[in-house]
């Protein structure tokens, strides 16, 4: 791996404040150099904070045409700003953490295919739903989350160990355990330098280990067509996107076997069918009609969709044979 700072290419730089008072810096030029292989990255999109609004700035990804990594060019330092008002609020109690995770039990079904139990590490957590799931199903479960409110539940209410960090390759580096599973539920594309985090968790799994990573597919069908409406562009919380080619290329280099790759599970479902929605969300105000229209752009999108992962996320599962 190539684990080298490239040498950036020299451009033109404008500086942008939005009202948030983050400032920015913008490249001019319709090229960049690639964070992770130093190739020649050229521009694919420009966006601005569609779901959140938390800034007029407008924000640009590239793609290495040597790896195929999209990332976003020069993002702010401080994210914070960006993160505002994005989350669902964390519930009083256990009980109502148990409902709200009964509906994304089908989480679990990829990692009990390979794992009926042991120690499961989850980075960027939340709330704890998936890991409280992982819990009830018996498994041993660590997380790591930034949050100080999701800490505190996770530590006290949802009983699982949790480490407070927003320094994810140092913390992996200091754990001396081996973890069975290790899972990223869209989690890895808000991570600078997430090829140290992947490189970081394969070295933490066991023999046997299985790690999973679901993310958005950016070599989806609702993005070819939506593009920078793209509900899971994201910008700028979204830094990197990462094609199955560049998947595939890390996970021989750490040294993992593919155990599975896929745009069509349950998961990648429901997030193809929100782009859709949000797609019919920001032009229709009738809340049912909205409903309807965005059911029916899922259901065409599906059917133009015919690429064996051309499905809105996706699901890849490797693991360490020794």
């Amino acid at each position: 791996m190539n684990n080298e700072q490239p040498e950036l290419l020299k451009a033109t730089v404008t500086v942008g404040r939005s009202e948030t008072g983050v400032t920015k810096a913008r490249a001019t030029s319709d090229q960049s150099v690639c964070p992770y292989c130093g190739g020649t990255s050229a521009h694919l999109v420009s966006s601005s904070d569609v779901n959140r609004k938390t800034t007029d700035l407008i924000f640009k990804y590239f793609q290495c045409a040597k790896c195929k990594l999209v990332f976003l060019d020069s993002p702010p330092e401080d994210m914070t700003a960006f993160y505002k008002g994005g989350y669902q609020t964390i519930p009083e109690n256990l009980s109502q953490l148990r409902e709200i995770s009964k509906k994304e039990r089908y989480r679990m079904d990829s990692i009990l295919k390979y794992k009926r139990g042991g120690r499961l590490l989850e980075i960027g957590p939340w709330m704890g739903i998936f890991s409280c799931n992982a819990k009830d199903a018996g498994f041993d479960v660590t997380t790591i989350e930034m949050d100080q409110n999701c800490v505190d539940f996770l530590r006290k209410v949802v009983n699982v160990t949790t480490i407070q960090s927003n320094k994810t390759v140092k913390t992996l580096d200091a754990m001396n355990e081996k973890f069975d599973v290790i899972a990223l539920w869209h989690c890895l594309e808000h991570l600078p330098q997430p090829w140290l985090v992947l490189q970081k968790a394969a070295e933490k799994l066991a023999p046997g280990g299985i790690l999973l990573i679901a993310i958005p597919n950016i070599d989806s069908y609702d993005f070819s067509v939506l593009r920078a409406k793209w509900k899971h562009l994201d910008a700028p919380r979204h830094l990197y996107f990462f094609p199955i080619q560049w998947l595939e290329r890390i996970r021989s280099t750490i040294g993992l076997e593919t155990l599975e790759l896929t745009t069509s599970d349950h998961l990648s479902k429901i997030i193809s069918r929100s782009a859709w929605y949000a797609q019919a969300a920001s032009r229709i105000p009738i809340k049912y009609v909205r409903g309807i229209v965005g059911l029916l752009l899922y259901k065409f999108a599906q059917q133009r969709s015919k690429g064996k992962y051309s499905g809105g996320g996706l699901t890849a599962i490797f693991t360490r044979v020794s």
